[in-house]
């Protein structure tokens, strides 16, 4: 009788690692799709900013010199 109830939980032990290990790598593969996935977004969007200020470096140059005014500004009055 004891040898089967160690039988089973030995197979149950083996499934549970077999699905484990399933979803691990699925997990795994999601993740590095989800990595280049993002990697792409951020790419784009770094395109787009240099494009935007490329277009208007004046204007970008002003609002970083207020950022940059305002930041010392709220940090210097501690």
């Amino acid at each position: 009788m004891s040898r089967h109830y160690r039988d089973e939980a030995r197979q149950t032990y083996r499934d549970i690692k077999r699905r484990g290990s399933r979803d691990l790598e699925r997990a795994r593969h999601r993740a590095d799709d989800m990595s280049h996935e993002l990697a792409e977004h951020a790419e784009e969007a770094w395109r787009e900013t240099d494009n935007y200020v490329r277009r208007n470096a004046w204007s970008s140059i002003g609002v970083a010199a207020l950022a940059g005014f305002a930041l010392g500004f709220f940090t210097g009055r501690r």
